[in-house]
């Protein structure tokens, strides 16, 4: 009665949404039909929502301008870039969009049947429904997710007892716990190898800074306080020059860079050979 599942890749997703229906082999067809269809279903549902719901509009900003972000720091890279969001690949093609929209509405059911139950739900640090944050969609990677799905099934289907306020506040507070330590383990681990030079980072960044300085000499070099576009990644002041990639902490900045802000800055130092680029505000 149903047909076994065909997996595809983000990339071989997006590949047959934009291959025409005529050039599509006969063997993908019914694929391409039903992703087409969902496809249109999913994004309808996902612009309505954004219409409707302010969390949902600062949300698709935020992965607007980290998309912009992500685009900066690979324009000059000559190695192939991921698919999935790991490190600074992060990309929005078709078949992320519906992926990711379907965790969205996924999330955004589950939430309006539990509020409407009156009943609370486990959530992760930062999946609050003010950031337009996921809820239950990850229970193979995040514990809180399993526990929501565990609420959703009690409260819903009578599957078992629910949880109450007090045990879903605790559920949620250990999680957040768990999740700050994993988070101060990777940067202890992260620290040290920004100056390794065998790093993938530190390499990305010798890169990048050559081409800048290129660029640079070919307009008279610094001494001529040239201005080159910026955009804020929105960690403490960082910016990635736009075209090569390279990023530096920008200073003269009143208050903090928004994420995806652009604005103009002036290279004060640059050492490729180290990795090292600082640069001001220009003014």
């Amino acid at each position: 009665i149903i047909s076994s599942p065909t997996a595809f890749s983000f990339a071989g997703a997006t590949s047959l949404l934009e291959t025409n229906t005529e050039e599509v082999p006969k063997a993908m067809s019914n694929a391409k039909a039903i992703l087409s269809v969902a496809e249109r279903n999913i994004l309808l549902w996902n612009q309505r929502h954004q219409q409707r719901n302010q969390a949902a509009q600062r949300r698709e900003k935020r992965l607007s301008n980290k998309e912009l972000v992500s685009k900066e720091l690979n324009a000059a890279s000559r190695t192939k870039v991921r698919d999935d969001g790991v490190g600074n690949s992060f990309q929005r093609s078709r078949g992320h969009r519906v992926v990711d929209s379907s965790l969205d509405l996924y999330a955004f059911a589950i939430g309006t049947l539990i509020k409407r139950a009156k009943q609370p739900i486990p959530r992760a640090a930062g999946s609050g429904a003010d950031r337009g944050g996921r809820l239950a969609t990850a229970p193979l990677r995040r514990y809180i997710d399993g526990l929501a799905q565990r609420q959703a099934l009690s409260v819903l289907c009578s599957y078992g007892k629910p949880l109450t306020l007090d045990e879903c506040r605790e559920a949620t507070k250990l999680a957040s716990r768990a999740s700050d330590n994993i988070a101060n383990v990777r940067s202890s681990r992260q620290l040290p190898m920004a100056g390794n030079p065998h790093s993938r980072n530190h390499s990305h960044q010798v890169s990048a800074l050559y081409n800048l300085a290129r660029h640079l000499a070919s307009t008279g070099g610094i001494k001529n306080q040239h201005k080159v576009k910026a955009v804020s990644t929105g960690h403490n002041n960082e910016v990635v020059i736009v075209g090569v990639g390279a990023t530096a902490k920008c200073k003269g900045v009143k208050g903090t860079l928004a994420s995806g802000e652009k604005l103009l800055v002036q290279v004060d130092k640059i050492n490729p050979e180290m990795g090292v680029l600082d640069v001001l505000v220009a003014r």
